[in-house]
């Protein structure tokens, strides 16, 4: 059984939805594998895969979740089934980078000023219900927490507009948000029925972390937390 994740099906989303002030892992790059296999491992010319933008088999666009996983860990896309048997007929196109801004763990205090604008996923709550008898699928209800901290003085031009401190986490708040709305498709069938817990939420001032809080909260369901979705 295939282990994937939700946290990281939503850290690849926001990864590619949302552009980093600090364009940390904004770089594309795209690379090509003989068909025939399931797993193909990537290698990025500059630090590690941020996340996968796109996949081709033949030409045609897979779907992310149904077709193919990620493992981030091995910075590999593994399909459900076998490819088609081709020369350089599986084009996958992704994002790369020697350091990035969202990750599914919360920020260190230890993390210098660099490390920011940063953004952290967290599970907090969730709830389950099997979709018929003893051996049926489970859909699960998991609550997300979307973390964004930005230390304090840090300014960034954004389409022209200058965003700084606290104006910072309630526009990348509502850019989160925004992004739900228009790409939640992105995460089917993985995740499904985004449901938004309450618009960006002021935390405050960190005093421990000097950066300026800010939260939203979704809901998502899924089938079988956490295992293959094919």
């Amino acid at each position: 059984m295939t282990f994937i994740n939700p946290k990281y099906v939503l850290v690849d989303f926001l990864r590619n939805r949302l552009t980093d002030p600090r364009a940390r892992a904004e770089a594309s790059r795209n690379e090509t594998f003989n068909g025939g296999s399931t797993d193909f491992e990537l290698a990025p010319s500059v630090g590690k895969v941020s996340c996968i933008s796109s996949v081709s088999v033949g030409g045609v666009a897979q779907t992310k979740w149904k077709d193919y996983y990620i493992n981030f860990q091995d910075q590999e896309v593994i399909f459900f089934s076998n490819t088609a048997s081709g020369t350089d007929n599986v084009s996958i196109t992704y994002k790369q980078g020697t350091s990035n801004w969202i990750y599914p763990d919360k920020a260190r205090k230890s993390l210098s000023k660099t490390s920011f604008p940063r953004i952290n996923v967290l599970k907090v709550a969730g709830s389950g219900k099997r979709l018929g008898q003893y051996n049926s699928d489970v859909e699960t209800s998991g609550n997300f927490q979307i973390d964004l901290w930005i230390k304090e003085g840090q300014t960034f031009t954004i389409s022209g507009k200058v965003y700084a401190d606290d104006k910072l986490t309630d526009y990348l708040g509502y850019e989160i948000t925004r992004m739900f709305r228009t790409y939640e498709n992105d995460l089917h069938p993985a995740l499904y029925n985004y449901l938004l817990l309450g618009s960006p939420r002021d935390i405050g001032f960190d005093k421990e972390m000097e950066c300026f809080h800010n939260i939203v909260e979704v809901e998502l369901k899924s089938i079988n937390d956490g295992e293959s979705y094919a």
